[in-house]
């Protein structure tokens, strides 16, 4: 889910103010490639199904697919709010609050399956034409696709639109051949994971007349034509639906969830942890080697208590939440409300997916995934500092989440790959973390390059599994994802290996750093000047060999464009001084 519009409500309010800077236009980076060495996961380099260009239909429209090869990216995600509706044996979905509640064929055609074949009764595409379309698309990327399965109960059974038919968001709806309203509980079907013995063996030819849909049948229709997970054009992971936290929640000024026609009652904690288990059972009963990944939470207040109004209030939370807010959820039993920075559901999550493990004897759950979008990403001055709360304990943003008092984080920085990393370290050990959706805007601004550049640098060296952008991977965006998986237009990549990096001010510029098993003498620099000026940067490498050569490569508020830069420094026992320019991300190249 994109971000909604309180932040601007907060600024109204005062509690959003200009992030001050630091007066000094210098830092030092300190690079020691033999410590903290951690591998970094190559799937965090990704993007959601439809970021190959705004309003493309498919994939070679626009030159989408040479785009996208340029960008050499490693992982693909076809999930979001309509994937919450897919129907899999029709091609036809529901957009939610996103269009008016209409149910559409935006998840199929947009996969790039063409026009429906039928536009009468119910048959609009072959059984899973979507997502067939979505996966030989990743497969000739040589990517890693993760697909998004329902769990929230209903599934649409045809196209409708709005009755009589009229006008959404500026553009005219087509009218259903069905006539009837679009929150017709006639017009649902029924989701069942597990076909039952007595409706017969599952098919690769689904009945569309049964007011059903099963999800093992939609397993079986994928593992009958790629393989399972382990074989080589296997559909590699599953996400267990998208957003649940939005489904249906206590109304504001903003709705009452995204699917409150598909799902008409406010949703409790009690029922997501049951539809997550048991739809992760379904997985790894049908392909024990797929990875499932969950909840896929839409932000900081999911995390929090599944859903909540950001005042906090337990009027405005889940019926059932006072059951499960408690120790050792809150704390771990150790006192400290910050351990997790009160993102209490994220616990109850990992440690029910856990017991549930236990009782099956197997793991049912692989990856924790979540999607941020920033509440603080408004301006240049915001942005450039935004993604500093993916990691960065002095910063602490300016919003709700932070404010002092609100019983958040109450003025400490958010942190939240750390705390969840601490999470899962508590919680459901070896699970992996994943963020499936993010953006922080500024597509068309080098600040929206010093923002994501970061992301992709804190992903790396926290840990993080897998991580696919949200949006059109365009402009400034995919200069970003270019200087870590393209810089010199060669597919030279940021290699693999993590080592320690630290900048003596953060809010000045930052630096990631990284080594490859197969070139360990060459050192990789990530660099980024989150200021408007230029910042003097003096660089100290720890490393076995002496560096006596530089490249660079950049991309700045000049052009959106990645260009090599010459480097007017010397090398001298391993440390070198330089300018970076105003709002730019540049890639350092070290060799002996």
């Amino acid at each position: 889910m994109r971000p909604t519009t309180l932040a601007k409500v907060l600024l109204t309010a005062g509690l959003l103010t200009q992030i001050p800077l630091a007066l000094a236009q210098n830092v030092t980076f300190t690079v020691n490639t033999q410590t903290e060495r951690k591998n970094i996961s190559p799937l965090i380099y990704g993007f959601n199904a439809y970021a190959d260009g705004s309003g493309r239909a498919g994939w070679d429209a626009h030159g989408g697919r040479a785009s996208l090869e340029g960008l050499n990216l490693t992982s693909r995600r076809l999930g979001g709010n309509n994937m919450t509706s897919y129907n899999w044996e029709n091609g036809v979905s529901n957009s939610g609050a996103d269009f008016c509640h209409s149910s559409n064929f935006g998840v199929t055609y947009s996969t790039g399956a063409g026009w429906p074949n039928q536009q009468n009764g119910l048959a609009y595409y072959t059984p899973g034409a979507g997502l067939v379309s979505f996966h030989d698309q990743s497969l000739a990327l040589n990517t890693f696709s993760l697909l998004q399965l329902p769990a929230a109960g209903k599934l649409p059974k045809d196209i409708q639109f709005l009755n009589p038919p009229g006008n959404c968001n500026g553009q005219q709806l087509w009218q259903s051949t069905a006539g009837a309203s679009n929150v017709d509980t006639a017009r649902w079907l029924t989701i069942v994971n597990d076909k039952p013995a007595a409706a017969g063996a599952v098919s690769l030819n689904p009945s569309l007349n049964d007011n059903v849909v099963y999800i093992d049948e939609e397993l079986n229709f994928l593992i009958k034509k790629y393989g399972k997970a382990s074989a080589a054009k296997g559909v590699k992971g599953y996400e267990l639906d998208n957003e649940p936290d939005l489904w249906h929640l206590w109304p504001t000024y903003l709705g009452a969830g995204t699917h409150e026609n598909l799902h008409p009652d406010l949703t409790t904690v009690a029922e997501v942890l049951q539809k997550n288990v048991s739809l992760a059972q379904t997985v790894k009963r049908m392909d024990a080697s797929a990875k499932t990944f969950g909840p896929a939470l839409s932000g900081y207040l999911g995390l929090y208590s599944l859903w909540s109004a950001w005042d906090g209030s337990a009027a405005h939370q889940p019926s059932d939440w006072a059951q499960y807010n408690k120790e050792p959820y809150i704390t771990k039993s150790t006192g400290d409300r910050y351990r997790y920075n009160n993102m209490t559901f994220a616990n109850v999550y990992l440690d029910t997916m856990k017991q549930a493990s236990t009782t099956a004897g197997k793991r049912l759950l692989d990856v924790f995934s979540f999607h941020y979008y920033p509440q603080a990403s408004y301006d240049q001055a915001t942005r450039s500092q935004a993604s500093r709360s993916l990691w960065d304990p002095q910063y602490v943003e300016p919003t709700w989440i932070t404010q002092p008092g609100y019983g958040f984080t109450d003025g400490n920085g958010l942190q939240m790959l750390p705390k969840l990393n601490r999470a899962i370290a508590d919680f459901y050990p070896g699970t992996k973390l994943a963020v499936t959706e993010y953006d922080f805007g500024g597509m068309y601004d080098a600040t929206g390059a010093i923002a994501q550049a970061d992301a992709l640098g804190a992903f790396g060296k926290n840990g993080v599994y897998l991580a696919t952008y949200f949006g059109d991977v365009e402009g400034y965006i995919a200069s970003a994802f270019r200087l870590f998986r393209n810089y010199d237009g060669n597919k030279s990549v940021f290699p693999e290996i993590s080592v320690r990096a630290v900048s003596t001010n953060n809010a000045n510029g930052t630096v990631y750093a990284a080594v490859s098993a197969a070139d360990p003498n060459t050192v990789h620099l990530i660099t980024i000047n989150r200021l408007p000026t230029a910042l003097n940067a003096s660089v100290q490498i720890t490393h076995p060999v002496a560096l006596n050569y530089v490249q660079a490569w950049g991309v700045d508020s000049s052009s959106p464009n990645v260009s090599a830069r010459q480097v007017q420094t010397t090398l001298n026992a391993n440390k070198f001084s330089t300018s970076l320019p105003p709002y730019s991300v540049m890639h350092f190249v070290l060799k002996p």
